[in-house]
């Protein structure tokens, strides 16, 4: 598990997300590298970075005993950031998120 830190956004924004989307469908379109970098660029102009947890390899190993692993990329993590911070809505995260892995 990774904490998130977010600059400027609160972590569970109620806000309307800041792209259309249209603007996400157009973006969802682009091959898996092009949604990398715009997740990357739009993360990094809104100061969006994950960070690993002290106690995550705990956190893993306990996941991994129940059969609830979940290992996303950093490209994945950061939509999850990029949501958290109201960037982008649920919707929004896993349009990308699916064309992205596609």
């Amino acid at each position: 598990m990774k904490a998130v830190t977010v600059t400027s956004f609160s972590r569970c924004s109620t806000k309307a997300p800041l792209f259309s989307d249209q603007q996400i469908r157009e973006i969802a379109s682009r091959s898996s590298g092009d949604i990398a970098n715009w997740v990357q660029t739009a993360a990094r102009q809104r100061g969006i970075s994950v960070r690993r947890l002290p106690n995550q390899k705990f956190v893993k190993a306990v996941s991994r005993l129940s059969d609830g692993v979940v290992d996303l990329d950093p490209v994945e993590e950061l939509l999850v950031a990029l949501g958290r911070a109201g960037v982008i809505s649920s919707f929004q995260r896993g349009l990308l998120q699916v064309h992205y892995l596609r």
